[in-house]
């Protein structure tokens, strides 16, 4: 997990487990969610054929082909921080029995993002978790 020694957050954000689809509340609002405590995951860059593809289920995955870099666990409403290296990193997050995968980066990267130096990248992720309508 990650521990920030000697390097500034540069990478934030929020994880949100929305369950129900995205209808209209009364009053018109659409549900954003509630925080989640989960953990974040951070791999080097990966493609949509790096991910074994017969492990998805949906949005969620069960296997990464590429290199682990680090996690960071949320804090109970889903919020998290880290330091990373300048360069580009794809994003992950633990959810029921796999990796929820936050969005697909054009038609071949996955949850790709980039750190820039002296810059704070930040990335919130709401999860679907169901498409129910209750």
């Amino acid at each position: 997990m990650s521990q920030i020694f000697g390097g500034k957050i540069n990478f934030k954000g929020q994880v949100k487990e929305q369950k129900y689809n995205a209808m209209p509340l009364k009053g018109g609002s659409v549900s954003k969610g509630v925080g989640f405590k989960t953990i974040v995951y951070v791999y080097a860059p990966t493609t949509v054929q790096q991910l074994g593809m017969n492990t998805m289920l949906g949005q969620t995955i069960t296997k990464i082909n590429t290199q682990f870099i680090d996690s960071v666990q949320t804090d109970n409403l889903g919020n998290f921080n880290m330091h990373l290296q300048t360069g580009k990193y794809s994003v992950f997050v633990k959810y029921e029995n796999g990796y929820y995968i936050p969005f697909f980066s054009g038609s071949n990267w996955v949850s790709l993002i980039e750190i820039k130096g002296g810059a704070v990248t930040n990335l919130d992720i709401n999860i679907s978790a169901s498409h129910s309508y209750e």
